[in-house]
């Protein structure tokens, strides 16, 4: 192992086999060394990660992208025409021989003031970002030690907002922060060494954890699908409209998700999206439907998630006073499958969490849109090479 990324890939690899931290592979790190960036390169797992998954980039080049006018608005044409150009370009800053992609993120690793630097959208601090009180509540137990960046679409955007804050806090001589929370999203840290960063983050989940006015219940498991066969058939006809002839499909029910089925009002927070990544694993959101309901009530229901969103759900709950009640859970392959249901569980831990910190705050229809937009392309280009 190259001596230089030694310490990268063991930070790396400590926190991403940890789920405290890492769920579902979320989360990049980074290390600087002289002119070349380090960064965990796209579809390189942090648990197992070593020296070979990260892509090595030329800090001269990424920095000239700042001096460069790219496509201005919020619209989804104007984003993604922005992030294809800025992406074009963080690739020809890669060092020549590079062919690994880089995180979307490098741009904001090579902007942030410490040499090594490990992001992560831990379940705990999800609580906090996620939370309707959580700024307030991050800015009462590190003042300025922290810095609470709204949501932000990610990528460029995200990485110019963090830019403009870090420069306004020099301008007012303010050290940089120890932690960087992203909205409903996760949090930076950064760091001389590793030593820096464990403290750093020992300190942080210490605070949450102090905080807390509940932990989670279990969280609800795996069982045979209690209802009528023709309740499955329909089911499984409403999901593989959209996941195909690969579809996979679990029942989960019990623990934690049982105070989210009386009704809809209860099933809000997972109706709703927290985060990215459960836009990205579980879908934007998920169906709900009265488990007493009839056959074509359901049908109608799930066409019209169908309609609005452009895909099927991936989780479908199924509530009410019945004894049928649980989640259906649907996605195309045994990976994604698992992956769904990890990130249901995950929404569950989040929301319960969210308690101490005012209650769960939801992402709007725009920035959701644009996930969805984006991974149900990228999404249906996989199907079509199967």
């Amino acid at each position: 192992m190259n001596d230089i990324l030694n310490d990268l890939v063991a930070v790396s690899r400590e926190y991403g086999a940890d789920p405290q931290w890492v769920v579902a592979g979320g989360g990049n790190t980074s290390l600087k060394v002289d002119d070349i960036l380090y960064v965990k390169a796209s579809g390189f797992p942090l648990a197992t990660i070593d020296e070979g998954g990260f892509a090595r980039m030329d800090r001269s080049k990424l920095a000239a992208i700042w001096n460069t006018d790219y496509p201005a608005g919020e619209d989804t044409a104007a984003v993604a025409e922005r992030e294809r150009l800025v992406l074009a370009d963080m690739m020809a800053a890669c060092v020549p021989g590079e062919e690994k992609r880089p995180s979307v993120e490098a741009l904001l690793h090579d902007l942030l003031p410490w040499p090594l630097i490990v992001h992560l959208h831990p379940t705990l601090v999800n609580g906090l970002t996620c939370g309707m009180k959580g700024q307030a509540i991050a800015g009462e137990l590190f003042g300025e030690a922290q810095e609470w960046i709204p949501v932000t679409d990610p990528g460029y955007v995200l990485a110019k907002v963090i830019k403009d804050t870090l420069e306004n806090r020099t301008a007012r001589s303010v050290n940089a922060p120890d932690f960087i929370f992203l909205a409903n999203h996760g949090v930076f840290v950064g760091g001389a060494d590793i030593g820096e960063i464990r403290e750093k983050y020992s300190r942080l989940k210490k605070s949450l954890e102090d905080r807390l006015v509940r932990s989670p219940d279990a969280l609800p498991v795996k069982t045979t699908f209690p209802g009528a066969a023709a309740q499955r058939e329909i089911l499984s006809k409403i999901t593989s409209n959209f996941f195909g002839v690969n579809l996979e499909t679990t029942f989960v029910s019990g623990g934690e998700l049982e105070k989210y089925l009386p009704d809809a009002d209860a099933a809000a927070p997972l109706i709703g999206s927290l985060t990215p990544d459960h836009i990205v694993y579980a879908g934007p959101g998920a169906l709900y439907l009265e488990a007493g309901g009839s056959l074509k009530e359901w049908e109608t229901a799930a066409k019209s998630f169908s309609d609005f969103w452009g895909k099927s759900p991936n989780i479908i709950l199924l509530g009410g006073n019945s004894e049928n009640a649980g989640a259906f859970v649907a996605a195309s392959g045994e990976k994604a499958l698992d992956n769904a249901v990890l990130l249901l569980g995950n929404a569950l831990e989040v929301c319960a969490f969210t308690e101490s910190f005012g209650g769960p705050l939801l992402l709007d229809e725009r920035f959701i849109r644009f996930i969805v937009d984006w991974e149900v392309e990228n999404y249906r280009s996989k199907l079509a090479s199967i």
